[in-house]
Parts: structure tokens; sequence; C-alpha cells
């Protein structure tokens, strides 16, 4: 509580903000935590960013990795400090447009509307300084941590280290910052009638209006970007993103602040709802409360909308690192022999002892023999090569990943398109199939030998795509046969596809295996384990780098929220003690508390949970896989978040109102 006074010269300006600190410690506590939080954020970044194992130029050794992590690393700071920006100005702002009685007062005590911004200064000053400290030295002790943790991504040793650059960096960037916006938003302190400052928590509220039309538009406009994002398909993703994400900005707003209070007006009316126990004072009161938060709520419904997707994208994309990069095949290792290495018996042998070396096995082996030809181009283009394999052969392996078998007749030739993963079998006559020829011609060098092309079979059956071959052709057996008599040895192929039990833990033993087949089976050897286990540890960096930031945004959102609720307590207080005086019990004093703290903390959450949910499903549209599941652990777990972040304020709020 202040100390009041008759003169300035009572109190030290500095004095009477410390008091003033330490008297509402509840209000501030939020705004003070969340500040050290990114200020703790940043540091372990900056701190990353300047230490010794990260200079690219003095040390050995993933470079690339390295670089990638740092860039990252800045990237996020850059973003933290936008955040920032926003969120102290904005907290800043709830905090002076909620102390006109407390400015009035000090303007009756004799003090000037200046010396009232130096004592808001001092007061933010304090407070921006002690989340600096706070955040520097949190963020030093949990360093080692996120240190330990970025050792097992990029392979390296990032012993203990505190930079200098990074503590000086970070205390420049974030201390002027915390003054500038302190400095500008004390513009909103102006000349008022002492009389009205005084009378500001008096005055009788008026009914709250809202507009039919924008409640309605509000509506329309987040149907329309629903129903884009729901039915929006490939290439077409990313050029809705834009148009979709502002529809649905404009359309939360006017849900917000209209449509909300056009709804809680409908409730007032509905008597079935309205005389039902403690509902007539809760939802009465609602009305108000939603007014006065409706921005608030705006704000932090799309903060968490950009919390929910942003963590959602991410974890959908660690995983289905598979299939995203493109490196879910059929077979989890793949050795290709021509030429020099066509004889070798006994590379499928050395490759099982490799294995077992290392505790896997090889669950299932299939080899494919073929022949590597060319197909006669039209006149201007270039001959094209296609791995060439019988009917037999194709229907092992259509077996084997559950596909259908086909039977090709003699003459006829059926195309197999590797880079799709729909598993369809098209018709030559529709518009959807790849390959624009209705007969090939194989060149096999002595003569051509033409085929009816019948089908295409979209989704490969092999890996060869990733040991430098792409589109297969199949034929009847017998055709196949005779093709292979008349290809030259330097055309023949022999592809070995193996499948490993546990192949998530075969990536020593594939560095072994190419290390052991060497230079002769350069780019004829996969396993998929590799480009894996690299691809979940950037996948896997990420996700935790994103987990900071995602994590800064959904405290943020409910810290706003938190502001808004304590810096009117007073106010409730004085409502509620008239509730308690009239007869209401504490019980029921707590149901209206908790319906009405309810509606304001979960309405953003509910909002920005649909916003993220039909974000995700552009995604999946885009990666052509469904992510709700993926979202529905996020929000899960965001939710489980919610429910403990709003059992402590309901606590904490409770508390204060018998208090005041």
């Amino acid at each position: 509580m202040l100390y009041l006074f008759l003169g300035v010269d009572i109190m030290k300006i500095s004095n009477m903000a410390i008091s003033n600190i330490k008297g509402n410690l509840y209000r501030y506590i939020m705004y003070y935590l969340s500040n050290a939080f990114a200020v703790t954020a940043f540091f372990i970044f900056a701190n990353f960013v300047f230490h010794p194992s990260i200079n690219i130029k003095s040390v050995e050794g993933h470079p690339i990795a390295r670089m990638g992590a740092a860039n990252g690393m800045i990237v996020c700071q850059v973003i933290i400090v936008i955040f920032s920006i926003l969120f102290v100005g904005y907290s800043t702002s709830i905090f002076l447009k909620s102390r006109g009685q407390e400015f009035g007062l000090l303007s009756l005590y004799g003090m000037t509307r200046k010396q009232i911004k130096k004592y808001v200064l001092i007061e933010n000053t304090i407070i921006s300084i002690l989340s600096v400290g706070t955040g520097i030295l949190t963020g030093a002790v949990f360093s080692k941590l996120f240190f330990m943790i970025m050792e097992g991504f990029l392979e390296i040793e990032l012993p203990f280290h505190v930079s200098l650059r990074a503590l000086g960096l970070t205390s420049l960037i974030f201390l002027i910052l915390f003054e500038i916006i302190s400095i500008i938003m004390l513009f909103q302190i102006r000349n008022k009638a002492i009389i009205d400052q005084l009378k500001a928590s008096r005055m009788p509220k008026a009914i709250p209006e809202f507009s039919k039309v924008k409640a309605i538009v509000g509506v329309i406009l987040i149907l329309i970007g629903y129903t884009v994002a729901w039915f929006v398909d490939g290439v077409l993703v990313p050029l809705a993103m834009i148009p979709v994400t502002l529809i649905v900005v404009i359309g939360t707003y006017f849900l917000l602040t209209q449509f909300s209070i056009a709804v809680t007006n409908r409730i007032l009316k509905s008597e079935n709802i309205l005389y039902k126990k403690t509902n007539l004072v809760a939802y009465s009161q609602m009305v108000f409360k939603l007014q006065d938060t409706a921005k608030v709520l705006f704000l932090a419904a799309i903060l968490g909308a950009i919390t929910f997707t942003a963590t959602g994208t991410i974890y959908s994309f660690y995983t289905e690192i598979s299939r995203v990069a493109g490196i879910e095949t059929p077979q989890q290792m793949a050795v290709v022999q021509r030429g020099s290495t066509l004889d070798d018996n006994t590379v499928i042998e050395r490759i099982d002892q490799i294995l077992q070396s290392h505790d896997v096995k090889i669950k299932d082996f299939y080899r494919v023999n073929g022949a590597i030809l060319p197909i006669v181009a039209e006149e201007g283009e270039k001959n094209r090569e296609f791995f060439i394999l019988s009917n037999v052969d194709y229907n092992q392996l259509a077996r084997i990943s559950e596909r259908k078998a086909i039977e090709i007749k003699k003459g006829e030739v059926v195309y197999n398109y590797p880079y799709t993963d729909d598993n369809s079998i098209v018709d030559v006559s529709q518009d959807s199939r790849m390959l624009q020829l209705d007969e090939i011609q194989l060149d096999l060098g002595s003569e051509r030998k033409n085929f009816k092309l019948d089908k295409e079979i979209h989704g490969g059956i092999m890996a060869l795509t990733k040991v430098g071959y792409f589109d297969a052709l199949i034929l009847n057996d017998e055709d196949y046969k005779e093709v292979m008599e008349k290809a030259s040895k330097d055309s023949l192929i022999i592809y070995n596809g193996i499948n490993l039990d546990p192949w998530q833990d075969s990536y020593k033993a594939s560095q072994e295996i190419s290390d052991m087949l060497g230079e002769e089976y350069n780019r004829s050897y996969f396993s998929k384990i590799i480009p894996y286990s690299g691809l979940q540890k950037t996948y896997g960096m990420t996700l935790f780098i994103g987990f900071f930031i995602a994590f800064l945004f959904f405290i943020a959102s409910g810290s706003i929220i938190y502001f808004k609720l304590f810096n009117e307590i007073k106010q409730d207080g004085i409502e509620y003690g008239i509730l308690s005086k009239i007869g209401a019990t504490e019980k029921e004093i707590n149901k209206i508390i908790t319906k009405q703290i309810g509606i304001i903390f979960f309405l953003p959450f509910i909002v920005s949970t649909l916003h993220s949910f039909f974000a995700l499903k552009s995604l999946s549209n885009l990666l052509r896989g469904n992510l709700f599941t993926n979202g529905l652990i996020v929000m899960v777990g965001y939710l489980a978040f919610q429910m403990i972040y709003f059992t402590i304020i309901r606590a904490v709020y409770i508390k204060k109102i018998r208090c005041v």
C-alpha cells in the first residue's frame, strides 16, 4: 500500500517506489518473472553463440552444424527481443491505465505530473534491474544443462563457460529496452482533474454495447479462414497462409470484442441460465469483465495460437522425420551390385556379420536381379534410363509391402513412379499419369524392343532413389527373360534390400558397413539410419530450442490476463465484500470467482486451440499426412500447464480478495 504524505519532501520518490513494489508484490510478480524468463532465454542463447567451441574458424569438425545452431540461436534472440518490446509495452500500459486513482491521490497531496512520471520510471527501473539480474543469474545456472543437451545434438564438447560478451550484450539490450519502453509508456499519464481520477473507480459502468454487424463479420471471417485452411491443398498452402492468418486475426478480434459480449448479453436474457444458483451475479459481472478484458483476451488468444501451432508443427516434423525428409523407404538398407561388384557373392555375408556384432539382425532380405536400360526418347530429348525388373519380383516385393499384385501381359509394360506415397495404380488414360508415353522402346544396344505402356504404379517398392537410380519398368516374365539375355553385362544390376531389427540401433553398424564397402560401392549403398540420425538431431535441437520460445509465449499469454485481473482486484474486492454482507457464503463467492476467472482464462485457450487445429490441418494437407495426433499431444500438454496455472492464480486471487 502506498504511503500517504502531505509533501513530496516527506519521503524520497525512490523510497516510495520501493515501498509500493513491496506492498503490491502480487501485482508485479508475474511481470517480473516473465521479464526474467525472457532475459534467461536470451542469455543462455547468447552464451551458446559466444562459446569458444562454437567458433567456426578455430575448431575443426561439424562447422555446418555449429553454424546452423548458432544462427538458429541468433534468430531466437531476435524473436525474444521483438516479443519483449510488445510484451513489456502492453504490460506497462495495463499497469498505468489501472492506476488512475493512485495518481489522483499523488496529485492531491502535492506531486506534479513530472514527479509522478519520475516515480513510475524509478519503479519500472527497479523491476527492470531485478529482472535482468535474476535472468542472467538463472541463465548462468542453467547454461551448463543447456550445453550438455547441445553436446548430444552437435557431438562436440561444450564445457561450462560464462561469456562476458553475452553478459554485457544481455544487460545492455534489456536495460535499454525496458527503459525506452517505460519512457514511451509514461506519455499515457495525462493531466486529468483530480476529482475525476479519484472517482474513476466509483463511477458506474455503462452497460456494454456491441455491434451486431461486427459480431457477425467476426464469425464469418473465422469460418472463411477455417474453411480455406481445411480444404487448401499442396502448393496452395503456403500461398494461402498469409491471407488466412490475417482473416483469422481480424475475425478473432471481432469475436472477442463483439461476439463474446453479444453471447453474454443473450445469456443474461435467459431465465433458465441466469436464475440458477449464483449465475445471476457471476454472469451479470461477466459482461463487464469481458468488455474490460476483450483486447487482453484477443492478445492472449493470438499468442496462444502462435505457441500451439509452432510447437505442434515442430513436434510433427520431429515425429514425421522419415516421411517429411523423403527417407521413408521400403527397405531400411540397400546395396547395389554392378560392374566390378556384380560377382561379389560375399557382400551380404560380411554385412550380416557386422550387424550381428552390433546386436542387429537381418529381419528381411530381398534380392532382385535386373538391368539398367535406356528407352529411346523423342527427337530432341535425352534417353532416360530405367531399372528393369520382372513381374514375379515386383509381386514378391509388393506382397511384403502389403500392396496389390499385378499381372502383366506379354508385350506390355508397367511404369513404377517412386516419388509419391499414395500407392495408387493409374491407368494410362488418366491425366494424373507421370510418363506421357503410350509406347516404350527399350534400347538393348544390338536391337530395340517395343512395349505398350499399360499402367502406372505410384510409390516405390525399392530404395532405388537412394542408390543413384530412379524409375522402374516392370515386364512380363517371358519378356523380362528375353531382355536380360540380350542386355550387356555392363547394364546388369543386383539390388539387395534389407530390413533390420531394430533398425534404430544400427547407426554404428551402418557406418562400419560403409567403411567396409569402400569406394567400390560409392553411391551404391544406403542405410536409412544414417540420414535419419542426423535429421533427428537437427529436428530434436529445433524442438528443444523452440520449446524455450513457445514456453515464453505461453507464460506471456497467461501473464497478460494475470495483470488485468490483479490490477482490478481492489474494485473486485469491494464488490465481493458487498455480496458477503448481503448473505452470500464464502463457498458461493468462491464459485462466482471460479466461473469468472475460468472464462477469462480458458476462453482464449479454446479459441487458440481451434485456430491451431485448423492450422495443423492445413499443414497436414501440405505434408500429405495426418498431424492431428501430434497436435492433440501438444494441446493436452499445454492444457495441463493451463490448469496448473489457473489453479495457482485462482488460489492467490481468492486469498488477496479476502485481504481487500
